[in-house]
């Protein structure tokens, strides 16, 4: 008798440890960091752009791809993984205008550098603007002067012309690929100068 229950005991105990054993491997195999997640998905979809923080994902994808489609698959993931307290954001863009977009930001972030190189305009700051395929871009500067100040004006055109010179230039005008473009100077209220 003591012996049929000591192995009806060890039995149990055997079942036990093979259901937590079963039950850990589990657990490993659905447990996928937030990273390991977005890295998936860049390498599934042509993904342009991936940021997150404590409460959103945000994730921009080539126009080739469905955006829906992204997004039910990062969500089905994170559910999958206990991380679904997540807010997903899924856009698509035009590859043609987010190469416009890179290379404006890098010219405008050239201009920028090019004037506070100088003394008298090392308080310039620039503004983000949103560039587009068909329109010309917008290089919004803004001065540390408000537009009613004496001598706002003269001020505004002197960095205008500063920054259509640095524009100009054979590296610039190279890097910008043709695009056209408008200078416009804002002052410390985003009032336009000029």
């Amino acid at each position: 008798m003591k012996v049929i229950k000591n192995i009806v005991i060890l039995s149990c105990l055997a079942l036990l440890l093979a259901a937590c054993q079963n039950a850990d491997t589990t657990s490993n195999t659905k447990d996928k960091s937030l990273n390991a997640i977005l890295s998936d998905i860049s390498d599934q979809y042509a993904v342009l752009s991936v940021g997150s923080d404590s409460k959103n994902i945000n994730v921009d994808v080539q126009d080739t791809e469905d955006a829906n489609k992204v997004k039910a698959d990062i969500k089905r993931q994170l559910k999958e993984n206990g991380l679904d307290a997540y807010r997903v954001n899924v856009r698509e863009k035009n590859v043609e205008q987010v190469k416009k977009e890179d290379r404006w930001f890098q010219i405008e972030s050239k201009a920028l550098a090019h004037l506070q190189e100088n003394k008298e305009y090392q308080d310039v700051t620039t503004k983000k603007v949103d560039v587009t395929l068909k329109q010309p871009v917008t290089v919004a500067i803004i001065t540390p002067v408000s537009k009613s100040d004496d001598g706002a004006q003269k001020y505004s055109e002197k960095i205008k012309k500063e920054v259509n010179n640095f524009l100009q230039t054979k590296e610039i005008k190279e890097q910008s690929k043709g695009d056209s473009y408008k200078v416009v100077i804002y002052d410390q209220d985003d009032q336009v100068i000029s």
